[in-house]
């Protein structure tokens, strides 16, 4: 991601946090880095490429991410997992462009499929 993309990251967190109930403006970050969106253990940034890599199949994404794809993988899937803090900007960066392609195939079902693979949950159909 290139630094005009991470710009607006702050004010894309700030608009989201005016959506979570009962938060107000003044109340600065509600979450305050404890507690994230989702509910998965920690991995390294290679184990959730592999999940992502398993998810997405065979075919291979053909060019980049769309921005606003990429975004939101930057907002809810990277940011929010809970070994994010640890991972280089390069695996960051790896982690968000195929997650990316998730959530731009499969949307808000294919963030939570990826959940449920760093569970070690059972696929539909396994």
């Amino acid at each position: 991601m290139d630094e005009d993309e991470d710009s607006g990251a702050p004010e894309v967190r700030a608009l989201l946090r005016t959506w979570l109930p009962g938060v107000r403006p003044e109340d600065g970050d509600p979450l305050a880095g404890s507690v994230t969106g989702l509910d998965v253990p920690e991995a390294s940034a290679s184990e959730v490429v592999e999940a992502l890599t398993r998810l997405l199949g065979p075919a291979a994404p053909e060019g980049p991410p769309e921005r606003e794809a990429l975004l939101i993988a930057r907002v809810f899937v990277v940011d929010e997992h809970p070994s994010a803090g640890g991972w280089s900007e390069a695996e960051r960066r790896s982690v968000a462009e195929l997650a990316a392609v998730l959530v731009a195939r499969y949307g808000e079902e294919g963030v939570e499929a990826l959940v449920r693979e760093l569970r070690g949950e059972p696929r539909g159909g396994d």
